[in-house]
């Protein structure tokens, strides 16, 4: 590959990263396509440069230098059946990109990373008159109605740079730290929460393969906290401060919690790769999301409370691999609900899940590609008892989204 080709290719990359990440839920677990066809079973895989994500032990399994782009999108057939009418969510396509290189040091036992992606992401929006938002008494400025968000853009991007250590020829162990930067919009129709905010994570992860059929997998990637610095608007401010001012500074805090994933992968021979994975993300960590800064006469309409629950998530893929490059995969992925019913918000309409997923891919030998198609089906979510009675009703949450990889060694 000449030096022009590979500035063209990093420039890209770069781009791709750059572009606005918006996604369904808060946190974005599918990110490689060929993992994504596999149901996202890639742990005690982690065979490219998306290891950064997945793996970061898998880095040393990879010769040479390697670069690799992926898109993830998705379109979410949302609706809503509440108390006061049926709502429906935009569902046009919302892409979530990501970028990754690695690096294999010659005759060393240490390999290096780099991936530039979003492990957290929301994109939802209902429209300002969807019938949740209505107000039972529109002549209260403080009517729970008017406090239900209907809308919330989080952008999450990790910069993630992994170092990763064979330490015998069965056993790689890595580790890794990252820089996080985020913002996040909420709005409801009395107020509008405007805010940003950096922080810094590690992960560490572990690849042992005692034997050519069996390998297994675990990797950490450790909670942030972040305190979004901003400002709030809207009608709320303006009553607030007697009509001084529509607009406050004001700040939010929020932990985004720690996940272990663990994955054990069989290959009976070179055909074949079977994987099962089960992924557990500490939600405990979300209890509330407060604004502070109003003015004092808002004291009562400034925190929700959501006390999520910490839940598992469980990945079986399996891949065949044909001659001359080719590759098929399948893959079914099942997302246990995180939000209880008096804490769920429209703008995060949790439920359990099942995502099936199915893939192709070729690989040329320095350069590979691979596209995946992922279907999810959701249990329909009835809530009840929740903290804004326009909430209650029936939810249902099915979604479908595409993914695509392209990859170059040298």
């Amino acid at each position: 590959m000449n030096r022009t080709t590979k500035t063209t290719i990093l420039v890209g990359l770069s781009l791709a990263s750059a572009l606005t990440t918006h996604a369904a839920a808060t946190r974005v677990a599918f990110v490689d396509a060929f993992a994504t066809a596999r149901g996202n079973a890639f742990t005690a895989t982690a065979d490219n440069a998306s290891a950064v994500f997945y793996n970061g032990a898998g880095l040393t399994q990879l010769e040479g230098t390697q670069i690799q782009g992926n898109v993830f999108a998705v379109s979410l057939d949302y609706s809503a059946d509440t108390t006061l009418g049926k709502d429906k969510m935009d569902d046009d396509f919302q892409a979530v990109p990501s970028a990754f290189i690695s690096h294999n040091l010659k005759d060393s036992p240490l390999a290096f990373g780099f991936g530039v992606y979003s492990p957290f992401a929301l994109g939802a929006d209902w429209g300002n008159d969807a019938n949740f938002t209505t107000p039972d008494n529109p002549a209260d400025p403080f009517d729970p109605g008017y406090r239900v968000p209907y809308e919330a853009d989080l952008v999450y991007t990790k910069y993630h740079a992994v170092v990763a250590w064979q330490v015998t020829e069965t056993l790689s162990l890595s580790a890794g730290v990252s820089y996080d930067d985020t913002d996040i919009e909420i709005k409801t129709n009395a107020l509008e929460f405007d805010g940003d905010d950096n922080t810094l994570g590690f992960s560490l992860s572990a690849l042992w393969q005692p034997s050519v059929k069996h390998s297994f997998g675990l990797n950490y990637q450790a909670k942030t906290e972040v305190t979004y610095d901003g400002t709030a608007s809207g009608p709320a401010i303006a009553l607030g401060t007697a009509g001084a001012t529509t607009r406050v500074d004001s700040e939010a805090d929020l932990v985004y919690p720690e996940s272990i994933v663990f994955g054990y992968s069989y290959r009976p021979n070179e055909k074949w790769n079977i994987e099962f994975n089960v992924d557990w993300t500490n939600w405990d960590r979300v209890d509330d999301l407060t604004i502070e800064g109003l003015p004092a006469p808002l004291a009562g309409i400034s925190s929700y409370e959501l006390n999520w629950e910490s839940a598992f998530i469980w990945e079986l893929g399996v891949t065949r691999y044909f001659d001359n490059g080719w590759n098929v995969s399948a893959g079914y992925t099942y997302v246990e609900s995180a939000v209880p019913d008096q804490g769920l918000l429209p703008i995060v309409p949790d439920s359990d899940r099942h995502f099936f997923a199915l893939g192709v891919g070729r690989d040329y030998g320095n350069f590979y590609w691979q596209a995946t198609y992922q279907y999810t089906y959701a249990d329909e979510r009835e809530v009840s008892g929740n903290d804004f009675p326009t909430v209650n009703g029936d939810y249902d949450l099915d979604s479908q989204a595409v993914a695509f990889s392209v990859g170059y060694r040298f």
